[in-house]
């Protein structure tokens, strides 16, 4: 089977693209690496060594519209981190920018810092649990 090296980037739509690089930008230590607007509309992309992510708003989509995970198509993404005190800093980098979140939950497959950006989209910080 062919192999992937990963994910190489994730591209959301969203209601209003700079908001949305601020934001990461803020909460990431990203850099906006591409401020564009071409025949589809405004895009704009943030980077960090870790991850790319493209920001779109299309001719068509609502400004009004927030992300439902319930709806067809993306249901989450997460960040995974290292370990527990890593998730712990997180938490701290949220509550220091006044992003509510879920604190940090335990279950079997791990552990989960919920959150989620401007248009509402559902973001998580994870730690896998130990594999045994």
């Amino acid at each position: 089977m062919p192999e992937t090296l990963g994910i190489g980037h994730l591209t959301l739509t969203v209601s209003d693209v700079k908001r949305s690089a601020e934001f990461y930008n803020q909460l990431m230590d990203t850099q906006t690496v591409l401020d564009v607007e071409d025949e589809v509309g405004p895009f704009m992309a943030i980077a960090c060594p870790a991850f790319v992510i493209g920001f779109r708003n299309h001719a068509a989509t609502n400004d009004a519209d927030v992300f439902d995970p319930a709806r067809v198509g993306l249901d989450h993404y997460a960040f995974h981190v290292a370990d527990r005190d890593a998730l712990e800093a997180w938490e701290s980098r949220l509550d220091g920018q006044d992003i509510a979140h879920s604190g940090i939950v335990e279950d079997p497959s791990g552990l989960h810092l919920n959150f989620r950006d401007p248009d509402n989209i559902a973001l998580e910080f994870y730690r896998p649990a130990t594999q045994g």
